[in-house]
């Protein structure tokens, strides 16, 4: 009888124990902190503009205007990791070079490794993206025209939408895509290459363009191709001409993923 009390006893002890380890380790949870950090600089509209962060997202959007507007939020766990993430911007009348710092990583595998950030940036439409670097998060680039655009995301997700001119994009890990709700009459080219992950497009229905996409360990499949050339799960490539007169090039690559092209229709 005496035994068995004491063996309830221990369990009620233990079970005090186990309450008091939780409790403690919820008292212990840190909230996540934040720190906004806004520039606004001029920018010449035939310039350039860089940017290379650190884990986190990234938009950027195309605006009329001769300046860049930056919109940075860092978050951390604890004010040390916080205070370790920094922004240095290298700007001048025609070029804009925005590099992120990240905290340095603690010796101790379960100390506080946080910290991320995530930018809002709008630039002259016309400048030249000359590189955006994306370790790991979402990069996505919308209303750019003219000069070229050059972007990279390690894992996670890539985007662009409506961007009339050059692009040159690749991901080694995620999905990216492609969108334009209109094509302009002008002469443009776009190079995807993924390593691991899908590809898509989406193109208006009446554009003309050429079609390169391989799928070397996968399927591609295009609401462009004619109805008797196309296969139940896709094919690993096509390479066609589609329109009347195409003036610009789709070329899409992924080593293990499967590619899409859609068709828009509105």
């Amino acid at each position: 009888m005496n035994k068995q009390w004491a063996s309830a006893g221990q369990a009620r002890v233990f079970s005090i124990v186990a309450v008091a380890v939780l409790s403690t380790a919820s008292a212990n949870a840190r909230e996540l902190l934040e720190d906004i950090v806004e520039k606004t600089l001029p920018l010449s509209s035939s310039g350039t503009f860089a940017l290379r962060s650190i884990d986190g997202t990234v938009q950027i959007y195309g605006s009329n205007s001769n300046e860049v507007k930056i919109v940075a939020i860092k978050k951390a766990f604890s004010p040390a990791r916080l205070n370790g993430i920094q922004v240095h911007v290298d700007a001048k009348e025609d070029a804009v070079n925005i590099s992120t710092i990240a905290p340095s990583k603690p010796d101790w595998a379960l100390s506080d490794r946080s910290g991320t950030i995530d930018y809002i940036i709008n630039i002259p439409q016309t400048v030249r993206i000359v590189s955006i670097d994306l370790p790991t998060g979402e990069l996505v680039i919308e209303g750019m025209r003219g000069a070229p655009i050059a972007a990279s995301v390690g894992n996670g997700r890539l985007a662009t939408h409506n961007c009339f001119c050059d692009q040159k994009m690749q991901a080694d890990t995620g999905v990216i895509d492609v969108a334009f709700d209109w094509l302009e009459e002008q002469p443009h080219s776009i190079e995807v290459m993924i390593d691991d992950g899908n590809a898509h497009a989406s193109i208006p229905s009446d554009a003309s363009f050429e079609l390169n996409a391989i799928a070397e360990n996968g399927r591609v499949a295009s609401d462009f191709s004619e109805i008797e050339n196309r296969k139940r799960g896709g094919v690993s490539k096509i390479h066609e001409r589609i329109g009347e007169a195409p003036f610009s090039k789709l070329s899409i690559r992924a080593t293990y993923g499967n590619i899409r092209i859609s068709e828009v229709i509105w």
